[in-house]
């Protein structure tokens, strides 16, 4: 799967005065979500057009929780059982009721290994109460689907510190970690990736000034081990401030990770894990 176009999907003109104030008409129509016409049907024909997608098989498992109590951080976790051995192709994230419904695309290399169980974990924003589908696409080319419905409104406005300028200090700063398996002959590893960077949606007010502050937030990681690919993503402003990703990896001879990331203003950060071993 190649880069997604963020123009594919409904999403508000974020830099604009005009998205705070349907951001807010969002969060007071939250209680009557369910009672909406549901977005997904659209969504899935322009992300995968007439494809047939595997609902519930067990080949993908997504944990969010079902109602959370911070909603601009809401912890996602997508699992692939190890019965799961084919190669991994693709996952796209998709909350159906956010301001922009595409959270993040993943295309995989082949550094993202097959056998053990695999996964990727961040943090989201969600906007008002809204299913959230993962779907994965397997070598085979074959999509699988999880869903569940989260109850969170209040996601698009929420503000992290009390001065914005702080959060821009220490721009892109990364820590990359690996970790091996607790079996020495799993050839799966694990990885966390944290970014210094506030993820601003351009829907949220500067409390000082009552400002729109402007949108910039991380739309590009690319990860590799040993030169080869693990994966490239293309995001949005659903992941929260402060990005973290904890994902997995196959195990290769060099098992460090080289991270570049790059945001909507054309900074471009990168950083390097220390070898673990093999």
């Amino acid at each position: 799967m190649g880069k997604e176009d963020s123009s594919m999907f409904p999403s508000l003109v974020y830099r604009t005065g005009f998205a705070a104030i349907v951001c807010a008409a969002y969060i007071l129509l939250a209680p009557a979500a369910k009672a909406e016409q549901e977005v997904w049907p659209a969504l899935r024909q322009q992300t995968f057009g007439d494809r047939q997608i595997q609902a519930e098989d067990g080949a993908v498992i997504l944990e969010i929780p079902g109602t959370a109590e911070d909603a601009s951080l809401v912890p996602l976790t997508v699992r692939v059982p190890p019965a799961v051995t084919q190669k991994l192709k693709s996952l796209t994230l998709f909350i159906d009721k956010n301001p922009d419904p595409l959270v993040a695309s993943l295309s995989f290399g082949p550094a993202a290994g097959s056998g053990g169980e695999r996964s990727f974990s961040t943090r989201v924003r969600i906007d008002m109460f809204s299913h959230v589908h993962a779907v994965l696409e397997t070598e085979d080319g074959i999509l699988h689907m999880a869903t569940k419905f989260v109850a969170a409104a209040g996601g698009c406005g929420a503000m992290q510190a009390k001065d914005p300028d702080a959060e821009t200090v220490d721009l892109g700063k990364m820590i990359v970690k690996t970790f091996p398996p607790a079996l020495s002959t799993s050839p799966i590893w694990s990885s966390l990736v944290m970014i210094k960077h506030p993820n601003q949606n351009g829907m949220q007010l500067n409390i000082n000034t009552a400002d729109i502050i402007p949108a910039r937030f991380v739309k590009e990681m690319t990860v590799k081990r040993g030169g080869e690919l693990v994966f490239q993503m293309q995001s949005t402003f659903s992941i929260s401030t402060n990005p973290n990703f904890r994902f997995t990896f196959g195990r290769g001879a060099d098992n460090s990770l080289d991270v570049v990331v790059k945001d909507t203003d054309g900074a471009v950060f990168t950083a390097q894990s220390e070898p673990s071993g093999s």
